[in-house]
């Protein structure tokens, strides 16, 4: 029986991998490999949707939001390519990224945020919530959050600021 259960189980694990690279975006995916991301980093499906779309730089050209995993160490995180160019970032996945570390293994949903504005949770030096502050977007980010009962807890909104992405915390 034990056995079969983990015959099943690599089965599906296989399965979805392989779903889920294979519905990407086909110059995504070629990127991937033409520049050599693939060696260090995995694309897979650990939440849903494993991909997401929109300018987050707001040049014209879509850009793709895919959750990866580094090979190595299986640390999660995401991976942004900006369409178009050979421009990517790598957030989390061994690479600490603001309040969300350097393994997003956390991370239960994401979702694009499309609105022109996000609030800020802040902190003050020993680390208690102060409050929020405003911050104007215009263009879309990522909205990343763990998950409790079901709902969305903290988290934060990921952002292009022109020249790298940012963390705005959201949440306690």
């Amino acid at each position: 029986m034990k056995i079969k259960f983990i015959s099943v189980f690599l089965s599906t694990f296989i399965s979805t991998i392989t779903f889920a690279q294979s519905k990407l975006p086909k110059d995504f995916n070629e990127a991937f490999t033409r520049l050599k991301i693939s060696a260090k980093y995995e694309a897979t499906g650990f939440t849903k949707p494993s991909y997401l779309e929109a300018d987050f730089n707001k040049d014209g050209v879509i850009d793709v939001a895919v959750l990866v995993v580094e090979k190595s160490t299986k640390k999660r995180g995401i991976l942004i390519m900006h369409g178009g160019k050979n421009q990517y970032f790598i957030l989390g996945a061994g690479i600490k990224f603001g309040n969300g570390g350097n393994d997003f293994k956390w991370l239960k949903g994401w979702s694009l945020y499309v609105k022109n504005t996000a609030y800020e949770t802040t902190f003050n030096k020993d680390g208690d919530m102060t409050g929020s502050k405003k911050i104007s977007l215009g263009k879309p980010a990522l909205y990343v959050h763990d998950l409790e009962d079901g709902l969305p807890t903290s988290g934060g909104i990921i952002y292009w600021t022109g020249q790298k992405y940012i963390w705005i915390h959201q949440g306690e």
